[in-house]
């Protein structure tokens, strides 16, 4: 169990978080930015195309998710970890690059895009680990010997 408490939850605390605030950000960017009629998102090609041209307002409400996302979840882990917090929130930063970059592999996106998103995961990540590390409660005092 203290493998599962001290690595585990954290991570999955981290996910959630920033599950929800990408989706939403996500959400709110396909309000506001709809996809054009017609997009049949089971086919593929026709959900890659609708990608393609989407206008570059919606490309960067994407890109303010995954920085608040990134962000908040590298802070939950790092504050719900009872060990190495930074390394942890870092180590949640890294599986969200990672989902990103399988991302930019499958749908199509500006250079422009791939640059800042690729190069923002890990400074935010580090940003959100430690202050998450600083918010952390105090653990219990070490037993007198």
């Amino acid at each position: 169990m203290g493998f599962f408490r001290t690595n585990v939850l954290p991570l999955f605390a981290g996910t959630v978080v920033a599950g929800l605030l990408i989706w939403a950000t996500e959400l709110l960017g396909l309000l506001l930015y709809p996809l054009p009629p017609g997009v049949n998102l089971e086919d593929p090609a026709s959900y890659r195309a609708a990608m393609a041209s989407l206008p570059s307002g919606a490309l960067v409400l994407v890109l303010v998710g995954w920085i608040l996302g990134t962000f908040a979840g590298s802070w939950m882990t790092a504050r719900r970890s009872t060990r190495s917090p930074i390394r942890h929130g870092l180590a949640f930063g890294v599986l969200l690059l990672l989902s990103a970059v399988w991302n930019l592999l499958t749908l199509p996106h500006p250079t422009w895009f791939w640059a800042l998103g690729l190069a923002l995961f890990l400074p935010v990540s580090y940003l959100g680990a430690r202050l998450g590390a600083a918010s952390a409660p105090e653990g219990p005092a070490p037993a007198a010997a």
